[in-house]
């Protein structure tokens, strides 16, 4: 077993002021195991399995086209300016004070069409500043006025409506991506970034795969600020400052994720924001409907198992969350859904609507494609009056506070 790697990585908007947040973020891998590689001669394979799996350059490079033409009108460059103090001085230094501002570009980054009325999805940390204005530049060069509607609480999210210079919504017949029906993906599926590369180079287009799946971050700034990003897709397309809020697409030309950071000093480690149909409908029907993204509410605080609980707990698993409070915090909210339907400090949650918890895969990753008013099926340990656990299921009705 290998130990735990802290690689650096960055968010990749692109900034080119100084004063211009910069975010890093560090990756945590889990443990590998090392298994022999063993090659296989081509006439060891069955003749069925060589036809039905061989595929020709000239199919994917054809398949990569279709792709980049199909999505690439959608996909927009976002340009953030803001204005930026100047400063005079005299011939010989002696005195340097303010002269007023002037609005200078100072970051970028992409977007893309979700619905055709001019909705657009792109990352938090790219418009995340009130002080600058965006602007919203299409893929034929048409420059429109980008409005931020809301953040996403949860994750790196964020909506975007664009409009004419007149101040009327953005409406026309450039169309709105096609989003996969869900974000289960494999490991070695082909991928295809495109974005506003370095902030300057517009729809660039990059071919690449799935490297790996639910990976986790630890997003941060140089204030000391963090977030965490879990669940993420990690892919080898080539992901640069500028491209965040892109999307990642397969080669069936649906949208599989938003490009949101890349790693430091490596070659080919970026990382996806995990997005299907559900996930880019209930955020955008969300700002319609209520003006701010609401996420489906559970009402606990919870805490991986340790080894050394779980063997006290007698427990099979340390991948699992035992509910658990903190000072000042209780285990289960009150009048909270997950209060409502019995759940109770000390239960341990091992799987949620029929998927196992684990490591990778925990109680915030089953949830982020949840809703308010959906209902989910929990099912955890509990301690009986002979001491021994055994599994209760509850179904609970998430809300949105």
């Amino acid at each position: 077993m290998h130990p735990l790697k802290n690689l650096l990585v960055s968010t990749v908007a692109f900034s080119i002021a100084a004063s211009a947040a910069v975010s890093f973020a560090f990756v945590k891998y889990f443990p590998s195991v090392r298994t022999p590689v063993s090659t296989v001669a081509p006439s060891d394979i069955p003749s069925q399995v060589r036809s039905s799996e061989s595929v020709s350059v000239a199919d994917i490079e054809s398949e990569v086209k279709a792709v980049a033409s199909k999505v690439g009108a959608s996909v927009v460059s976002i340009v953030v300016t803001k204005d930026m103090k100047v400063y005079r001085t005299d011939p010989f230094g002696f005195f340097y004070e303010p002269s007023g501002t002037v609005r200078k570009k100072v970051g970028g980054g992409t977007g893309f069409f979700v619905r055709s009325d001019g909705y657009l999805l792109t990352n938090k940390h790219v418009v995340s500043d009130p002080n600058a204005e965006y602007s919203i530049v299409l893929s034929n060069g048409e420059e429109l006025e980008g409005k931020v509607l809301a953040f996403d609480p949860t994750t790196d999210l964020a909506v975007v409506r664009a409009y004419r210079k007149d101040g009327k919504p953005y409406d026309s017949a450039v169309p709105a991506v096609s989003v996969a029906q869900t974000s289960d993906l494999s490991v070695g599926s082909f991928a295809i970034a495109i974005g506003n590369a370095l902030s300057e180079f517009q729809n660039t287009v990059t071919f690449g795969v799935v490297s790996g799946l639910w990976r986790s971050i630890e997003a941060g700034s140089p204030d000391g600020a963090s977030e965490p990003l879990t669940g993420l897709i990690q892919t080898d397309a080539a992901i640069n400052p500028g491209n965040s809020g892109g999307p990642l697409v397969n080669l069936s030309g649906r949208v599989v994720g938003i490009n949101t950071a890349v790693t430091q000093g490596a070659n080919g480690i970026g990382f996806a924001i995990p997005l299907s149909e559900k996930i880019v409908r209930g955020v955008v029907d969300s700002v319609i409907e209520r003006g701010s993204i609401k996420r489906a509410f559970l009402g606990i605080r919870y805490a991986q198992l340790t080894s050394e609980n779980a063997a006290e707990m007698g427990m099979a698993k340390i991948s699992w969350a035992l509910v658990a409070g903190e000072k000042g915090f209780p285990a289960v909210a009150p009048g909270s859904p997950a209060e409502k339907a019995g759940i109770k400090e000390g239960d341990v949650i091992f799987e949620i609507d029929g998927k196992n918890i684990g490591s990778a895969y925990g109680v915030k990753e089953a949830l982020s494609e949840k809703f308010p008013g959906e209902t989910v099926r929990i099912k955890v340990y509990r301690k009986n009056v002979l001491g021994s656990f055994e599994p209760v299921p509850f179904e609970v009705q998430l809300s949105d506070r």
